[in-house]
């Protein structure tokens, strides 16, 4: 089995703690918002804060990665975000706290995120030998889905031993280990600049990372894949508390063990990775993932008892684990190591709005049809998006060549 470098491991572990802190700052943050005005459209702006700035910044934040250490990158970037989210709990116990204040703050949050998101996975080739890109890959989706499982809880506990906004100093806390563990990570040996390799792009500027990303070879094909995956996926996020409650009759305990079963499911799916990834070339596996996905979702049309849903959504949850970690080893092998930072930038420009997109989507069908037929209609649309890779050209030419660790 190939071996994991101390350096991945210090990686791992900051990353690890970090996730699990996150499930800290979305159930504290959200619940004290949601307390403090008793509107779930300020829950909404909160959530939108996190997550949207990122779309302008990816692109950005991936140049920055490439132009210096990655490591040097996400270290500030980690203590940046744990100064801005120690900001809350401080500013509340100096009775200082406004409403606008924590839109700011995560808005500052949000702009930062993709350098950590897309240098990680700019990183890790450096940190770990091909053949172990499965396993580092997988190890690393294992804690993000862990996170879920174990995060919540923990957090509800601390909230109420702690109260209010106290328990933002936990996540604040994982952010600066996180960022000083980068910054102990090994400097990346680079040829000077005039030697590198560069694809230009018309007008230069923020547009050359994009011009990257939809010039190298399979790229694009994958990047759209996982847009209209991403995209069809998110209307079951909007539709499944409706199904929930009015097709299950169950209550917000019962929403949570959906997404528990999911979680579980998740959990274990992602172990089995790189056993798939040895048995599937991913121009096959990615595709098939998208449409076993959807064919499993299509049952809940019909199930009406909360168990047998929630068995349902953690097989699920095992057939959709696998795809990001077995994309992202994917790409580290495709794009070159001189314009991964630009390139998993770009991507996270254009994929992050993917899922919100689709939720926003599957609300507005939920509008006119019933929740079951909602989750039905996202279950489809897997599919199709699934066949539509089994059949794109791009693919089907990755799927002939050879893996990099196939010719060795």
């Amino acid at each position: 089995m190939a071996r994991i470098e101390p350096a991945f491991q210090r990686l791992w572990l900051g990353l690890s703690i970090s996730y699990l802190g996150d499930q800290f700052t979305t159930i504290t943050l959200l619940w004290f918002v949601l307390r403090l005005t008793g509107s779930g459209a300020a829950v909404g702006l909160v959530i939108l804060c996190f997550d949207l700035p990122g779309v302008v910044t990816g692109a950005i934040l991936g140049r920055l990665l490439d132009r210096y250490q990655p490591r040097l990158v996400m270290g500030v970037d980690n203590l940046a975000r744990a100064a801005l989210i120690a900001a809350i709990p401080t500013l509340y116990a100096l009775k200082s706290l406004q409403l606008w204040h924590i839109f700011v703050l995560a808005l500052l949050a949000g702009a930062l995120s993709p350098a950590t998101t897309a240098g990680v996975r700019a990183f890790v080739p450096h940190l770990v030998d091909d053949a172990a890109l499965d396993r580092a890959n997988a190890l690393t989706a294992a804690s993000l889905q862990f996170s879920y499982l174990a995060g919540p809880m923990a957090a509800g506990f601390v909230v109420a031993k702690l109260g209010g906004p106290w328990a933002l100093f936990v996540d604040a806390a994982s952010f600066l280990l996180m960022g000083l563990l980068a910054l102990t990570l090994p400097t990346i040996a680079r040829e000077p600049r005039v030697a590198q390799p560069k694809i230009r792009a018309p007008l230069g500027g923020l547009r050359e990372p994009f011009s990257a990303l939809f010039t190298l070879p399979h790229v694009p094909a994958l990047t759209l894949l996982s847009l209209v995956f991403f995209f069809s996926y998110g209307p079951l996020e909007a539709a499944l508390p409706v199904y929930s409650a009015q097709t299950l009759h169950a209550n917000a305990g019962g929403y949570g063990l959906l997404w528990t079963g999911f979680g579980i499911g998740a959990f274990g799916g992602v172990l089995t990775l790189i056993k798939l990834s040895h048995r599937w070339p991913p121009g096959i596996a990615l595709p098939m993932i998208a449409v076993l996905w959807g064919a499993l979702l299509c049952p809940l049309f019909f199930i009406r008892q909360l168990p047998l849903a929630m068995l349902i959504l953690g097989v699920a949850g095992a057939s959709w684990a696998p795809y990001t970690p077995m994309e992202t080893t994917l790409l580290q092998r495709l794009v070159p190591a001189e314009i991964r930072g630009q390139v998993f930038g770009a991507r996270h420009s254009l994929v992050v709005a993917a899922t919100p997109l689709g939720a926003a989507f599957g609300g507005l069908l939920l509008q006119y049809f019933p929740a079951p037929l909602v989750i039905a209609i996202s279950g489809l649309a897997c599919i199709l998006a699934g066949l539509g890779g089994l059949v794109s050209p791009s693919l089907r030419q990755l799927q002939r060549e050879a893996r990099p660790d196939e010719k060795r």
